[in-house]
């Protein structure tokens, strides 16, 4: 266990507060969204009052499949439009953003980074790699490996997590869960096809454990819906991660 208790697990999950206040995206109408329009601020629980644009992260979760899903479907269909590929191409950038967030200005040149390299294929590629479920497959032009673990986190939440360094670095990594190769100078997972396998064998399998663990002892936390209302839940590989992410 990364906690001793069941208890410093709830009270770590509660206190998560990973906002993005400046992150600014707009999705257009296709298909049968629910949620269109323009965007500014992802918090981690509530929105503050004078974010009148502002989402929480479940809402966040929410538009993100919601994307992908009518995405997919669209070029199953064959009607994939350039509208289609806008919004992927918005929800990915707004996923960059709020990955880097914590990096001050290298959000935006995270983001602007993707976009100069984005090309034809790589709306296909993120549609196979949310069908097939791998995150190496979010690796498109300017994603490495731990922001293509945020794409995998938000799209499939019950199953994935982020692979953030200051979990590495304060939690898998000196228990020896995990056994990645990182830079010396900040602890960032290098971008190697063997970081890709540990994040399967080893990093996804403790989430998951550790998830399994917690649920058995009926663990609960309090949590905001997407429309901003408490709620209680269990466990998600996801947030095993955001709860060692506050440690």
């Amino acid at each position: 266990m990364a906690y001793q208790t069941v208890q410093e697990y709830i009270q770590a999950r509660e206190a998560y507060c990973y906002d993005s206040p400046n992150c600014n995206f707009s999705i257009e109408q296709t298909g049968y969204l629910k949620n269109t329009g323009n965007f500014t601020g992802i918090f981690a629980r509530n929105v503050p009052s004078h974010c009148s644009k502002g989402i929480n992260l479940r809402r966040f979760e929410a538009i993100c499949q919601e994307i992908f899903r009518d995405c997919s479907d669209s070029i199953h269909k064959n009607i994939f439009s350039i509208k289609h590929e806008d919004n992927l191409k918005n929800i990915s950038s707004a996923i960059v953003y709020w990955k880097m967030s914590s990096q001050g200005g290298r959000s935006s040149l995270k983001v602007s980074n993707m976009l100069d390299k984005w090309n034809g294929n790589n709306a296909k590629k993120l549609i196979i790699a949310f069908r097939d479920q791998k995150m190496e497959d979010f690796c498109i032009g300017g994603v490495l490996i731990p922001t293509a673990t945020a794409f995998i986190r938000f799209l499939y939440p019950n199953y994935f997590g982020i692979m953030d360094s200051r979990v590495l670095k304060n939690h898998t990594q000196p228990n020896n869960i995990t056994t990645l190769s990182v830079r010396a100078a900040n602890g960032y997972p290098n971008n190697t096809k063997a970081n890709i396998n540990k994040y399967y064998l080893e990093y996804i399998p403790f989430l998951r454990k550790e998830a399994d663990w917690l649920n058995s002892q009926n663990a609960t936390f309090q949590d905001t819906d997407a429309l901003g209302n408490f709620f209680t839940l269990s466990f998600r590989a996801c947030d095993v991660e955001m709860a060692l992410f506050q440690k």
